[in-house]
């Protein structure tokens, strides 16, 4: 398996709501998680070139010979990576400033995961190393107009990542066709945006250079996540949001450390005239450590729709240190 990283630049804001909270429009998160970004690939794939081409995409992920994470952020030429979930053993207490501090960790950098886990046993964390500025959150006033009524205002939460900053997504890829095939899904769909409110032009982007083979990658970092990637003992890091099959779930979730996210929606169909619910399901987030992999699936999720409605839920895993 070949794994490669493609770097996404953001054009304009972004507009990334959760389905896991009730806030609705209010707030926009920093990331996208990957059934998000396998949907948007998936109509994309059907808009432009037509049903052989979302077949194949299908196919390639069910079938193991295509997986995508969560996104993540880069900073110039660091990559970051999602903080796992484990408690420190170090055991004395941290001083109330530091303990802030960590809980408000949210990304690691992968040059310094190794020296981040090693101080969940030391207790001294490179707090000063690990800036956590990507970007600005924001709202933007918003009038909702109908005829014969007053204008009503509402909120729309935005994110703008400051300049030399951006998302990636790592992906693993059999051959060459589906990396092919990646970059020019992600290609177009940087056209019309991910996210919500693509329609008003949020979330545009383009992917910032070709798309980088960590098996060849000569940067120490990128060689690190590809022993990561590669490496087949536990704990294992969860770095695509996902779901263990029924049958897998009594042996992933022993000994595991996750939290849970909810995933819901609606889809558009041509055949039917309004969006239609998504069965709603609860995925392990990014960052979850488990002791046992698990191979996951293509969810169907439409609910009295008369063809498939599919949510990714294949995961990729990071052999770690902990």
């Amino acid at each position: 398996m070949n794994y490669f990283l493609l770097k996404l630049a953001f054009d304009t804001a972004v507009h990334f709501g959760g389905s896991d909270s009730a806030v609705g429009s209010q707030s926009s998160a920093l990331t996208l998680r990957a059934d998000t970004i396998f949907s948007a690939l998936c109509h994309t794939a059907l808009e432009v070139y037509g049903e052989p081409a979302l077949e194949e995409l299908l196919v390639s992920a069910d079938a193991d010979a295509l997986r995508i994470s969560d996104a993540m952020p880069w900073r110039g030429d660091t990559f970051y990576l999602t903080k796992p979930i484990a408690a420190s053993t170090f055991p004395a207490e941290l001083s109330t400033v530091e303990r802030k501090a960590v809980k408000k960790l949210a990304w690691i950098p992968a040059s310094k995961f190794d020296r981040y886990t090693a101080s969940l046993h030391t207790g001294t964390y490179p707090l000063d190393e690990l800036d956590q500025s990507f970007g600005q959150a924001y709202e933007q006033t918003k009038a909702s107009v109908t005829d014969g009524a007053d204008a009503k205002p509402y909120f729309v939460g935005l994110y703008r990542l400051h300049a030399g900053c951006g998302l990636y997504v790592l992906c693993a890829c059999e051959g060459n066709d589906q990396l092919k095939m990646l970059k020019e899904l992600f290609t177009l769909l940087g056209l019309s945006g991910i996210g919500g409110r693509t329609s008003a032009g949020y979330g545009r982007f383009h992917l910032d250079g070709e798309p980088i083979c960590l098996n060849t990658a000569e940067d120490a970092s990128l060689r690190w996540m590809l022993q990561a990637l590669e490496r087949g003992t536990a704990p294992y890091l969860l770095l695509t949001s996902s779901l263990p099959t029924g049958e897998e779930m009594d042996a992933a979730l022993e000994g595991a450390a996750f939290q849970l996210a909810r995933r819901g929606g609606f889809a558009s169909t041509e055949w039917v005239e309004t969006p239609v619910k998504k069965q709603t399901q609860y995925f392990l987030t990014a960052g979850s450590v488990l002791q046992h992999t698990y191979q996951g699936e293509l969810c169907d999720v439409g609910i009295g729709v008369p063809h498939p409605v599919y949510r990714y839920s294949k995961p990729l895993f990071m052999g770690v240190t902990l």
